[in-house]
């Protein structure tokens, strides 16, 4: 490894503790090497950023973004209607009813820190009135919330799927099954707990009549619709995976104006100043990293890093337990989108080494990174639910590592078995 190189690296990694922004962080660090090794000149740097930016398939970020801003206006009480309808008998119902509905909301915003903001607010203060622990309702909330990132359309498969040159349409398939099972995998938790501390907070003494039953699925219909138009759209063949991001801005817009009636004009510039500042520091992050992976790429970064990890182990599991245990701590330390732009370059050839497909690897990524967002110290999901809550975060503890517990083992299956993320782009996507 070259003198540039080693500073390259030492210079990102200064930057980023000392609390640089991670977009500056990681173009201080390209200049570095350059500077260092003498050429090529500092303009490639620019030249790299917009040809980074201006893919048509990262078009879909921002209209998710925005579409996902729009449907809280009218959608979410709904969706959690519905979810109570159906999960009020489990035991444990509200705890239930919260990761359904995060879910559904995860389904329309895209957005892991909106989701559990929302739904936070909504269901969090009856759960804890209900006697919830409160470490536990903290760490259920949270990680629903986490579900945007894998149940499509997902802000961050878009940004995977710009990195790796994989179909987005693949990758809202892929994340179905895994997310699905995650839910399942909760709700069973939030269940064991309440039937163990006898909690009787389901027995909703309403009894819904049929006629309450379908106006409350009827509600809900509307934006359930939303993610069933975006896939159905995209496999159909009928638009790309951008035309249906924008498809659902228009269709979200329609039901917070038209149908809902809750979305004033106010309220409307307000959401568009937030989804284009939103977008905005997202997109300055993709654009300076395509210059860095291009340096990643002609230094021969992701070369030595195989060839050094092989060099202590051929075998696969070993390897894939390595990238699983780092994932897991970058997670705890950087934003989601930040790892997987600075990470992908680097072990996405490791994985296909080993087997692992680019779909599979990006799906099993996300599963992990999951579990990041969720564990101290920046447990980005986590803090917003404590927010929500009125809590420290030191109060979630120790009843959400069952948690936290409970998403790293759907990480590990996803990593294991293929067949999760990869059955349904091998059915539906052709």
């Amino acid at each position: 490894m070259n003198t540039g190189l080693i500073l390259m690296f030492v210079a990102l990694a200064v930057c980023l503790l000392i609390g640089v922004p991670v977009a500056f962080s990681i173009g201080i660090s390209c200049m570095t090497l350059l500077y260092v090794n003498g050429g090529p000149s500092m303009d490639i740097l620019l030249q790299r950023m917009v040809s980074g930016a201006k893919s048509f398939n990262m078009l879909a970020m921002p209209m998710f973004i925005f579409a996902g801003a729009l449907m809280v206006y009218g959608s979410t009480p709904r969706l959690i209607k519905l979810a109570n309808m159906l999960l009020r008998k489990f035991p444990g119902g509200l705890g239930a009813t919260a990761m359904a509905a995060c879910g559904f909301f995860g389904a329309v915003s895209g957005s892991g820190v909106a989701s559990a903001a929302a739904i936070g607010k909504i269901i969090g203060p009856s759960m804890l009135e209900e006697g919830y622990p409160k470490g536990l309702t903290a760490g259920l909330i949270a990680a629903g919330g986490t579900m945007a990132c894998i149940i499509p359309p997902s802000i961050v498969m878009v940004v995977y799927a710009q990195s790796a040159s994989v179909s987005v349409g693949d990758m809202f398939l892929g994340g179905v099954a895994p997310g699905l099972l995650t839910i399942i995998a909760l709700i069973v938790l939030n269940s064991f707990f309440a039937v163990r501390r006898q909690k009787k907070e389901n027995k909703d003494p309403h009894e819904y009549t049929a006629n309450e039953r379908m106006k409350i699925i009827l509600d809900a219909l509307l934006p359930l619709l939303m993610p069933v138009a975006i896939l159905g759209g995209v496999f159909s063949g009928l638009c790309t995976a951008t035309e249906a991001a924008v498809v659902a801005v228009v269709y979200a817009l329609f039901l917070a104006v038209f149908v809902y009636r809750e979305l004033t004009l106010k309220d409307f510039f307000k959401v568009s100043a937030d989804a284009v500042v939103s977008t905005g520091v997202i997109m300055l992050i993709i654009s300076v990293a395509s210059p860095f992976g291009w340096l990643m790429s002609t230094q021969k970064v992701p070369q030595m890093f195989a060839s050094w990890l092989m060099s202590i182990t051929d075998s696969k599991f070993l390897i894939l337990a390595f990238i699983f245990l780092l994932l897991m701590i970058l997670g705890m330390f950087m934003e989601t989108v930040c790892i997987i732009i600075l990470t992908t370059p680097i072990l996405l050839p490791i994985a296909v080494s080993v087997g692992l497909t680019p779909l599979h690897f990006g799906i099993a990524l996300l599963m992990t990174l999951m579990v990041g967002s969720l564990t101290p110290p920046l447990s980005v999901n986590l803090f917003t639910s404590c927010r929500v809550l009125g809590m420290k975060v030191d109060e979630a503890f120790p009843d959400t590592l069952y948690v936290i517990g409970t998403v790293t083992l759907m990480a590990i299956l996803t990593f294991a078995i293929p067949g999760l993320a990869e059955f349904l782009p091998a059915v539906l996507g052709g």
